[in-house]
């Protein structure tokens, strides 16, 4: 009797040893010091995080698409600016749309960044978006727009609005050197007065309001 429960003992050992040896440490779960659990009901993955813009905020990274501007290829973002843009001239709805009914729908540069502080120079691959949006207004040479140049709500309001104004104007001088000048009726730099982010919060929350946006006008 005292042979086969030995036996058995021994047989069970094996067992064990061999479903460790299979499935080595992948799964594992810590119960407590030295005892270990292993489960083929593994969690693979979890939350993902994205690569920071420029302005310090983290967020699924979007990939490029092309876009069709009457048969060129742009390279945008799906639902980004100018894509917006494009299916907005070509519903026709702008032969008709006044002034007022303009004023409210500004489209914002998802890809183009100012160094920080300067109003001069921008980060690498913001000449692409200018040029992207240059060549729109080139395939609808009727349509007209207005820069516009934003702050969040910390420092000097005056030294905000200069700012803004003179990436505003930074921005009309590169689209006119692309050969549109006609087409660009005003730029203007708001400041932080369009601001909606307390400025007590984090620079990454203050992102949205640091902005450079267009919108149609007549």
């Amino acid at each position: 009797m005292r042979k086969l429960v030995i036996c058995l003992a021994l047989a069970t050992v094996a067992v064990s040893c061999k479903k460790i040896s299979a499935g080595g440490n992948k799964g594992t779960l810590k119960l407590e010091e030295g005892v270990e659990r292993y489960s083929d009901d593994h969690q693979v993955g979890g939350e993902g995080h994205g690569h920071g813009t420029a302005h310090g905020t983290e967020h699924a990274e979007k990939a490029q698409v092309s876009i069709d501007l009457n048969g060129v290829a742009l390279k945008g973002f799906a639902n980004g600016m100018e894509d917006s843009m494009i299916k907005y001239l070509k519903s026709g709805q702008y032969e008709t749309a006044t002034e007022d009914g303009l004023k409210s729908v500004w489209y914002n540069f998802d890809n183009v960044n100012f160094k920080t502080g300067s109003s001069s120079q921008l980060e690498a691959g913001s000449q692409e978006q200018l040029a992207n949006l240059a060549k729109i207004l080139k395939a609808f040479p009727d349509a007209k727009i207005k820069i516009g140049g934003y702050t969040d709500k910390t420092g000097d309001e005056a030294k905000n609005v200069k700012l803004s104004q003179d990436r505003a104007n930074f921005i009309k001088a590169e689209l006119s050197k692309l050969g549109v000048t006609g087409q660009i009726v005003s730029a203007e730099g708001y400041g932080s007065q369009y601001a909606t982010i307390d400025a007590k919060a984090s620079d990454a929350e203050r992102a949205s309001d640091r902005k450079m946006a267009v919108r149609f006008t007549k």
